[in-house]
């Protein structure tokens, strides 16, 4: 079912299915909390690894406190940047909360208005990112249309992400705030507003999404660069790295896109952004066109220092994995 009825997603999501809704970050794909079965379906249709924690999405601070045990740096967190794209890693009080077994949870309050009247109407959500797992996140609903339709029980039709990169993870389930995952909200910002410190983690357990495994990578190859170059010095990079090679290669037809801050040979391929912001919302953007044009060669210019700098960063690292 497609629908724009909030009514209509949340009686879907109280009888045991699984849903697709837009938040200010990203769309999810989501099923009751409290219903370990229905959860675990999103990880057969993501093909996600098992062990990827879910995070929670609630529709209100008091929802999350029936629910989780808060501390009070988490409800100095919460006051200042929720409703937003900051989630927090915190320990259970229910335990009937799908969370891969730990006895944490990642929960986050939306700052999407059709998200949390849909929470308010089905208590917690468990959601991902809706995408393939391992893929760019989505952000425009004709892609969730193309990837979903069919595989999931309903899918919610309203405003679009407009943050378009995924929240910032923190991990307050030990004492201070550790950064599990960069995001929409900056760690300066956070720091910075609440007189905080926040700390690296320092094991490999897995708490929050983003944390392990290949993430946001299109198909094609990923450079990350100081300066874009021209196309015509890709091909002939391309062709000085494989001069070794035993089979000739014809790169007259080597579809390559870029996304940068200047681009003076710029195609229709080709993404130029303006600063960090940009660069956020349109990077996934970017690389899911490069997919649907089969681009072979991708070239990802590094961001401007400051603001937002460790995030986009942080993604563009992952999706250069192969």
């Amino acid at each position: 079912m497609i629908t724009d009825s909030v009514d209509e997603i949340a009686s879907i999501v109280k009888n045991g299915g699984i849903v697709v809704f837009p938040t200010e970050t990203v769309y999810g794909i989501g099923a009751l909390a409290t219903n370990k079965e229905s959860c675990l379906r999103i990880y057969k249709i993501k093909n996600r690894p098992s062990d990827n924690p879910l995070i929670v999405h609630f529709a209100s601070k008091q929802q999350i406190k029936n629910n989780c045990i808060i501390p009070k740096i988490a409800e100095s967190l919460l006051n200042e940047f929720s409703p937003g794209a900051l989630t927090l890693v915190l320990n259970k009080k229910n335990e009937s909360l799908f969370s891969c077994g730990l006895d944490t949870v990642a929960v986050r309050i939306p700052n999407h208005t059709k998200a949390r009247e849909l929470i308010a109407l089905t208590g917690p959500i468990a959601a991902p990112s809706a995408n393939p797992s391992g893929k760019p996140s989505y952000t425009r609903f004709e892609d969730i249309l193309n990837e979903f339709s069919g595989k999931v029980d309903g899918i919610l039709q309203a405003e679009e992400p407009s943050f378009g990169m995924e929240s910032t993870v923190l991990d307050l389930s030990k004492g201070n705030p550790i950064l599990l995952r960069t995001g929409s909200i900056d760690q300066k910002t956070i720091e910075s507003r609440l007189g905080i410190k926040i700390e690296s983690p320092m094991n490999s357990e897995i708490l929050s999404p983003g944390m392990k495994y290949r993430h946001y990578a299109p198909n094609g190859k990923v450079f990350i660069s100081k300066y874009i170059p021209s196309l015509n010095e890709i091909i002939a990079m391309q062709k000085q790295k494989s001069k070794n090679q035993l089979k000739s290669i014809d790169y007259s037809n080597l579809v390559i896109a870029r996304i940068g801050f200047s681009i003076d040979d710029k195609t229709s391929l080709d993404r130029v952004i303006e600063n960090n912001l940009d660069y956020m919302s349109s990077i996934y953007k970017f690389l899911l066109d490069c997919d649907n044009s089969k681009v072979e060669i991708i070239y990802c210019q590094e961001p401007n220092d400051g603001e937002f700098a460790d995030t986009i960063w942080d993604r563009l690292k992952k999706a250069s994995l192969q």
